[in-house]
């Protein structure tokens, strides 16, 4: 017996009566050009019901050490969703609640899924197909790489084809089972999806939301990275700078308008250090970094420091908050920053000192005031590693990454690193394989659809 999906609530952009009824609907678009389908594609924002193809996770904002929250601002200035995030309960959402990252992301891979069932038997030219088919196969390769890394354990090689994933939709369809793939399936399927159409994909494209063999490489290189295989991870960050590698010189940039110290940069959408534009569904949140996270930062001279954070505007006035948020917004797609990390990460861990820290020092020459800049070396493999690894938390803050590096960290690394939300009073610590790395599957989701198993708490 047949399931409903009770995933996300998505008005079809395209939709058609029932095949035996074989009539046109009338007010509605039924694709049958490509034009059509390079319509759906372009659509970078959310309209009515569907998210577009930029949007995409943020609810590992107050999961990571890189975030606190004080007993003051506790219950008076977040959502009681937030709270249950940053004290790892069991549960975040009620059981009437939307898992906004679970149904944003699925609700891009079924408008993925139409392209991919349909866009090569619509009329038009057969290179245009090819390539709609590819954008959207990245689109949907980037978004289950995503739901794998939040709602599964981290990959592991040795338990990967047990650990429990997320549940696989390669079909526009509204009904099927929801029982969950396993981690090492997730995986494959992304991997095999890219290789597929990498070759049909422009080497780069001149909107950042369309994918490209570059952003196909990126993704690569995040997807190996986060698999341990780093060999891999650094020959596609390698590629895919060889198709794209424009940085600003933060020096070069003018000054916020506002705020005096502030750098002025552009909007995400007009940033061209991404390759692939994608930003969280949970925009514009109240950010107060650690002060393990500010310590990282030569608060005088990294303009990025100066560049994120002002000093809040509303009482007690004590603190630092994230202010890019609401100038410029955050982002978590593929940047060449990122694939500069990538590769000199996988060069600190091949025991290549020197081009680790000639992609640092590329990256610190764009971030650092002209005048105070001096080169990072490293006395060895291990002290590279540790400059890297500094690098990518300074220059990766809230776009996505932190959540993601502890766990890759404590399985690869044996870091051993535990996050310490104690507030108001209560102990709140994740410690190394504590089952709450994986998030909880909201329960409105199980259920409407008892097959999907939920993750132990």
């Amino acid at each position: 017996m047949k399931t409903y999906i009770y995933i996300f609530a998505l008005l079809m952009l395209f939709t058609s009566c029932d095949d035996w009824l074989d009539i046109k609907p009338k007010g509605k678009i039924i694709p049958q050009k490509v034009e059509d389908y390079r319509l759906l594609m372009d659509q970078a924002r959310s309209r009515g019901e569907s998210v577009g193809v930029v949007e995409s996770f943020g609810g590992d904002l107050y999961l990571s050490d890189d975030v606190v929250i004080t007993d003051d601002r506790f219950e008076s200035k977040f959502s009681e969703s937030t709270r249950k995030a940053y004290t790892f309960a069991d549960h975040i959402y009620l059981e009437e609640q939307e898992d906004p990252d679970w149904s944003t992301i699925y609700n891009q891979i079924y408008m993925c899924n139409i392209v991919i069932a349909e866009v090569k038997t619509s009329t038009g030219n057969e290179d245009e197909k090819n390539q709609l088919y590819a954008e959207a196969i990245v689109h949907r390769a980037y978004a289950y790489l995503n739901l794998v890394n939040l709602y599964g354990k981290h990959y592991d090689p040795s338990t990967a084809a047990t650990d429990l994933g997320v549940p696989l939709l390669l079909e526009p369809s509204i009904e099927g089972s929801l029982e969950r793939s396993n981690v090492k399936e997730v995986y494959d399927l992304i991997l095999s999806d890219l290789d597929e159409v990498y070759a049909d994909l422009p080497d780069v494209q001149g909107q950042s939301y369309r994918p490209s063999k570059a952003s196909a490489s990126a993704l690569l290189a995040r997807t190996y990275l986060l698999m341990g295989d780093f060999n891999k991870a650094f020959s596609n960050a390698d590629a895919s700078l060889s198709y794209y590698d424009f940085m600003y010189n933060y020096n070069e940039l003018p000054k916020n308008a506002w705020y005096a110290n502030m750098v002025d940069l552009p909007d995400n959408y007009e940033n061209k250090e991404q390759i692939l534009w994608k930003e969280p569904q949970n925009s514009y949140q109240l950010i107060y970094p650690s002060q393990q996270l500010k310590d990282l930062y030569d608060m005088d001279n990294d303009l990025r420091f100066a560049g994120m954070f002002e000093t809040e505007w509303f009482p007690p006035y004590a603190d630092k908050i994230f202010l890019q948020e609401y100038l410029v917004g955050r982002t978590c797609g593929l940047s060449v920053p990122e694939m500069l990390l990538i590769r000199a990460e996988c060069n600190a861990r091949n025991g290549n000192v020197g081009d680790a820290m000639s992609d640092v020092n590329l990256i610190r020459q764009n971030r650092i005031k002209t005048e105070a800049y001096t080169e990072l070396t490293a006395t060895d493999a291990a002290d590279a590693l540790q400059k890297v690894k500094q690098e990518r938390r300074r220059e990766l803050a809230f776009k996505g990454a932190r959540w993601f590096d502890i766990k890759r960290y404590n399985v690869y690394d044996d870091a051993n690193i535990s996050i310490d939300h104690s507030v108001v009073g209560e102990s709140h610590i994740l410690s190394p394989g504590d089952n709450k790395w994986a998030l909880p599957i909201a329960r409105k989701y199980i259920l409407k659809n008892p097959e999907i198993e939920q993750n132990p708490r």
